[in-house]
C-alpha cells in the first residue's frame, strides 16, 4: 500500500527543490509603497498606511542614488559560509559613515508629509546629539531598544528606514552565494536581523514556496510550511486570520501560531493575492496581532516602522 504522508512530510518535500534565499528586488521600497497606498483606502489607519507609503517612496529615492554597496572581501565572506554567520552582520557591525546623512535625506523628503508627532521630532533633529542618535540606531539593529521619550520614539521609525536602506544596498551587492546556506531559523542568514513575516511565493521562486522576509535587509530564506519560524517546531502548528462582517478580512493574511514557544508570525500569500507584500501587509493586519496576543501568543515579526510606548 502506498504511504501516506502528515502535512508535515508533504511540505517537506515540496519545498525540497526551492532556492535557499532570494536577494531584495532593486525596485523593493517602490513596490512596498504601491502596496501601502492600495491598502490604505478605506482602512481605519489610512493615513498611516499612506504616510508609510511616501517613507517607502523616500526610501526607493534613497536607495536609487546609492546603488548596490561594495560587499565583504571574499576571505570575510568564505568565513561566513563556513561557520554560518551573516556576511552583513547587523548586531556588532558598525554604523556606516554616512548613515546619518541617509536619515536626515529621509527627514527632510517625508516632512511635509509626516504627522504632527514626527515633524516636532524632525524640527529638533539638528540639536538632537548625535552620538545619542547612533546609539538609538544600535539599540534598533539589536532589537534591544527601550524607548520612552516621545521625541527618540518618534523618530524611531525613521531611523529605522534610514537603516533599512543602507542594509538593502548592501544586500543588493551580494550575490545569493555569499550568504550562508542550510538554515532555516528566525534570524536573516545574511544579516542576522529577525523577519517581519513570511511569504508564499509564485513564479519563479517555485509555486506555493515559503520564504520569510527580513525586517532589515529584504532578503528572504526558504523555510518549510508547517514550521514554526523560531523555534522550528512542526506538531501543532495552528492559523488564525480575520474576520469581517461579510466574512474572511485580508484573506491573504494569516498568523502562524506555535503551541511550543508560545509565538506568532504573520504569512502573507501570492496565490491569494499577487500583490502582497510581507512588510506592508503586516502593517495592515495590526489587528490581528492583537487577537493572537489575546489568545496568548506573542508577535515575532518585527517592523521598523512600529515602535510603541
Amino acid at each position: 500500500m502506498p504511504t501516506l504522508l502528515s502535512p508535515e512530510e508533504i511540505a517537506t518535500q515540496a519545498g525540497s527543490e526551492a532556492s535557499p534565499n532570494r536577494l531584495p528586488s532593486p525596485r523593493v521600497f517602490a513596490g512596498r509603497a504601491e502596496r501601502l497606498r492600495s491598502l490604505a483606502p478605506g482602512h481605519a489607519m489610512a493615513d498611516f498606511l499612506a504616510f508609510a507609503a511616501r517613507l517607502a517612496e523616500a526610501q526607493q529615492t534613497l536607495l536609487d542614488r546609492r546603488g548596490p554597496t561594495t560587499p565583504p572581501d571574499e576571505a570575510q565572506l568564505r568565513r561566513c559560509r563556513q561557520h554560518g554567520m551573516p556576511p552583513l552582520d547587523a548586531h556588532g557591525a558598525a554604523l556606516p559613515a554616512d548613515w546619518m546623512a541617509v536619515l536626515h535625506d529621509l527627514a527632510t523628503t517625508v516632512v511635509p508629509h509626516a504627522p504632527t508627532g514626527l515633524k516636532n521630532a524632525i524640527a529638533a533633529l539638528p540639536d538632537f546629539p548625535e552620538e545619542r542618535l547612533a546609539a538609538l540606531a544600535r539599540a534598533i539593529l539589536r532589537g534591544d531598544e527601550n524607548l520612552s521619550n516621545p521625541v527618540e520614539l518618534a523618530l524611531a521609525p525613521l531611523i529605522g528606514a534610514s537603516l533599512q536602506v543602507l542594509w538593502t544596498a548592501a544586500a543588493l551587492g551580494l550575490a545569493t552565494t555569499d550568504i550562508p546556506t542550510g538554515f532555516e531559523g528566525g534570524q536573516c542568514p545574511a544579516c542576522g536581523a529577525p523577519p517581519v513575516a513570511s511569504i508564499v511565493r509564485i513564479g519563479d521562486a517555485g509555486h506555493g514556496v515559503r520564504y520569510v522576509t527580513c525586517s532589515l535587509c529584504a532578503c528572504e530564506w526558504h523555510v518549510t510550511r508547517i514550521k514554526c519560524v523560531p523555534c522550528q517546531n512542526t506538531r501543532g502548528i495552528a492559523y488564525q486570520a480575520l474576520e469581517g462582517a461579510s466574512g474572511p478580512a485580508h484573506r491573504a493574511v494569516r498568523a502562524e501560531t506555535c503551541p511550543d514557544c508560545q509565538a506568532s508570525l504573520k504569512i502573507v500569500s501570492m496565490e491569494t493575492d499577487p500583490a502582497v507584500d510581507a512588510f506592508a501587509d503586516d502593517l495592515a493586519t495590526l489587528s490581528l496581532d492583537m487577537l493572537v496576543d489575546e489568545a496568548g501568543f506573542q508577535r515575532a515579526g518585527r517592523n521598523l516602522f512600529l515602535f510603541l510606548p
